[in-house]
């Protein structure tokens, strides 16, 4: 090996050494949480380049997240001590790569090379568009559900016209609408972003000399993550790998927790059956966690059945231990949550280093609630993001439609915006018209020399027009982005009908609108940065154009894990165990941690099911470096009724010795109370006396507690009965209360966990 890699072996394990050098063909490289990843994958690339002598144009890497892309590419720039241009175009994320493909070659199947990426509300419009049309009701089938089952077939390659099988009726309204949907986007010059992937390798397998070309191009491939490849993006790796089979795919089957999205487990556990010959290279040493942490999510994912055999470990000390907390209610869990942070907030801990993770997302209203309450900063991290806000989607409609004249999409939330007095059946008018000339709506509007209109709407319909001829003229004479939106602000009179609106909320859409143009300002400087060789020669008439471009397609493409990007460092993150992969904090709280919210009662079904819940635990303990926190709750307010939970069987999974134990001092006279009316229940049932006097017990319950009439002599239910309930199945009645005149039941379910339910509500099992 020569100098370079002399120096740079300095800062690798023997393991990420091999891996960055290896040239022998197909490399699986199993990376275990915390274990260097990104530095493997960025040597590597360096390596190819200053000591096998190839350009950056002949390797591609891809990821998943713009985050993730950016950091490779800045690890890159600085092995390579690069002074070149700022952008690397082939290390990238799977789309952004497929959406380059297509804006280049997109043409040989029949794509517009100006498509606009619809957002996932954009394509829920769209799919509404086509249950009106076909006469189908969004109550008997939803649009979400809909969209999910064709999403479904794109990943698995198939069009409408090669579904394989149609095995319901649901399944048969969705193959309709699937071809209906199809020709809704075509019209639309759009594609959604299953379509990204689904269409270039529709591109490659149709043009076998094009995928020739780019083997030849490529000739390295390095994939990171790939237990989060789909059945698509596999087949798209397979068409551009060349002869020499140099694949290099990076990623840990134990935090495989996509399978819910099309993600196949299966890619990363075959790889080496796939391809012969394959060298496997583990990299077992974390660099993250301390000891006790990584020891406790070992116990827990070394239950699984389905996995490649690895033991990660640490050279860091053993560190503190997890604490594991068992509050009366998800009240008081959230307020020892809380109180923690601000503990650790003392200790010298940012903020932006602490999180709150949950299965669920509607777990984290009460966290919110306590953060509010005692005045802690935080942000949620999966929420609306700031391009999804409405006064932003109104600005980037508008500017969809210059660049793409054929969005019906966003032509519908332009032209009413602010309201011009233009009516539904004044849309469809001009919609129907528009069909008939064969032309994109926005470029016959803009064309037309009568309105086709009559009435209050005819004045909101010719503004509209002539708007968008300024639009059109605009693109062709400014060259800046930002002054293009500062005067499409101005002529559509957005921010003064905001400012009529006098409130509150106006005030902030109209601070977001100015943030947007901060945005794009900011936007535009790196631009030119990265583009200094590419607008040499370039018209001016041009750069604008491409600048706008370029900036739809950005906001497209940005991912949940993109927004940590806004996190300050007085602000608590809340985010999803999903949101959380690839992410570190110093202290991680994982909250509700119960069996049929984590687990999630949907996976009692299936070993498959459990065993990707148990590797999204792994997922969740290993964001933690110093401090982990796994909380719970005995009972739980769900859909307005209290419900009694049983601890999630992953806390169960961990040793004893690396857990520090914390009992609600609430629960416990909440156990003993319980207790005591238990016998009280027994000795009436018996005939017993009707007064009681428990010893050695405090009469001073917590104000919270419902003390219930337990003087009530019943021949209902009991201890051990099963019953059956008609939402939750099969049970055992664990406990009987009475409330009232009716008895409360607190049951364990087979497939939905513990429930407390009224007693009207279940019958006996025969």
């Amino acid at each position: 090996m020569g100098e370079f890699f002399s120096k740079v072996k300095e800062g690798l394990n023997p393991p990420q050494a091999e891996a960055v050098s290896y040239l022998g063909g197909p490399l699986l490289v199993l990376a275990g949480a915390g274990s260097g990843k990104t530095r493997v994958l960025t040597y590597r690339i360096a390596f190819l380049v200053k000591e096998c002598g190839f350009s950056l144009q002949d390797i591609l890497a891809m990821t998943f997240s713009n985050k993730a892309a950016r950091e490779m590419h800045s690890r890159v720039k600085l092995l390579l001590q690069d002074e070149s241009p700022y952008r690397y175009p082939w290390i990238s994320t799977f789309h952004s790569v497929c959406v380059r493909l297509l804006r280049i070659h997109g043409s040989q199947i029949g794509l517009d090379p100006n498509f606009v990426i619809y957002d996932s509300k954009e394509q829920l419009d769209l799919i509404k568009d086509c249950f009106e049309d076909l006469g189908i009701s969004d109550k008997a089938f939803h649009p979400k559900a809909v969209h999910d089952q064709i999403g479904h077939w794109k990943n698995e390659a198939q069009r409408p016209m090669t579904v394989k099988s149609v095995s319901s009726s649901f399944e048969e309204v969705c193959h309709q609408i699937y071809e209906l949907y199809q020709k809704k986007l075509r019209y639309s010059q759009a594609l959604d972003f299953d379509d990204l992937l689904f269409e270039a390798f529709h591109l490659l397998d149709s043009n076998p000399e094009l995928a020739l070309r780019l083997q030849t191009q490529w000739k390295h491939i390095l994939i990171d993550e790939f237990q989060d490849t789909n059945q698509i993006q596999f087949k798209l790796m397979e068409k551009l790998i060349n002869s020499d089979r140099n694949i290099c795919v990076v990623g840990d089957d134990d935090q495989s927790i996509y399978a819910w999205r099309g993600a196949k487990i299966e890619n990363i556990l075959n790889f080496d059956k796939k391809f012969h010959g394959c060298k496997i290279v583990k990299l077992e040493q974390n660099y993250r966690s301390s000891a006790n942490i990584l020891n406790g999510a070992g116990a827990v994912i070394a239950k699984n059945q389905v996995r490649h055999e690895k033991t990660i470990w640490t050279a860091k000390g053993p560190g503190a231990k997890i604490k594991m907390a068992n509050l009366e209610d998800d009240r008081k869990e959230a307020q020892y949550v809380v109180n923690c942070i601000r503990s650790l907030q003392l200790e010298g801990v940012p903020a932006r280093e602490i999180a709150v993770l949950y299965r669920v997302n509607s777990v984290s209203r009460v966290f919110e609630e306590e953060c509010l309450r005692q005045r802690v900063p935080y942000k949620i991290v999966g929420g609306f993001r700031f391009y999804e806000r409405k006064e932003v989607k109104d600005i980037m409609a508008y500017l969809k439609i210059m660049m793409n004249p054929a969005d019906i999409i966003s032509f519908r939330r332009a032209i009413n915006t602010p309201p011009r007095g233009i009516g539904r059946v004044s849309v469809e008018k001009l919609e129907v018209a528009a069909q008939k000339s064969e032309r994109p709506i926005v470029q016959w509007i803009a064309e037309m020399t009568e309105v086709p209109i009559s009435g209050k709407a005819r004045a909101g319909v010719s503004d509209f027009r002539e708007l968008m001829r300024w639009g059109q003229a605009a693109l062709s004479e400014e060259e800046s982005l930002a002054d293009l939106i500062f005067q499409l602000l101005e002529k559509t009179k957005y921010i003064e009908s905001l400012k009529e609106e006098r409130s509150e909320e106006s005030k902030e859409r109209e601070e977001n609108l100015k943030e947007l143009l901060s945005a794009v300002q900011e936007f535009e400087e790196r631009w030119h940065l990265e583009n200094q060789e590419v607008l040499e020669g370039v018209e001016p008439q041009s750069v604008l154009r491409k600048k706008l471009f370029d900036f739809l397609e950005r906001i497209a493409l940005i991912s949940d894990a993109d927004q940590l990007d806004d996190v300050q460092d007085e602000q608590v993150t809340f985010m999803s165990l999903h949101a959380a992969k690839g992410l570190e904090f110093h202290a991680c709280f994982m909250a509700a941690m119960e069996d049929g919210l984590f687990p999630s009662a949907r996976s009692f079904d299936s070993m498959y099911g459990l065993e990707e819940e148990r590797r999204l635990c792994y997922v969740g303990m290993t964001r933690a470096k110093e401090r982990l926190f796994l909380t719970r709750a005995e009972r739980r307010r769900t859909f307005g009724s209290i419900n009694e939970q049983i601890a999630s069987r992953f806390l169960a999974d961990i040793p004893q010795e690396l857990l520090e134990s914390y009992v609600d001092p609430h629960l416990e006279l909440f156990k003993q109370k319980n207790v005591y009316r238990h016998q009280f229940q027994k000795t009436q049932n018996r005939g017993g006396p009707a007064s009681w006097e428990p010893e050695n017990v405090s009469q001073e319950w917590p104000e919270e507690f419902d003390v219930m009439d337990v003087c009530h002599d019943s021949d209902g239910f009991r201890m051990g009965d099963r019953v059956k309930h008609a939402s939750f199945g099969d049970g055992v009645v664990k406990k009987v209360e009475v409330l009232g005149s009716d008895e409360c039941l607190t049951i364990d379910f087979l497939r939905r966990g513990r429930k407390r339910v009224l007693a009207q509500f279940v019958q006996r099992s025969s």
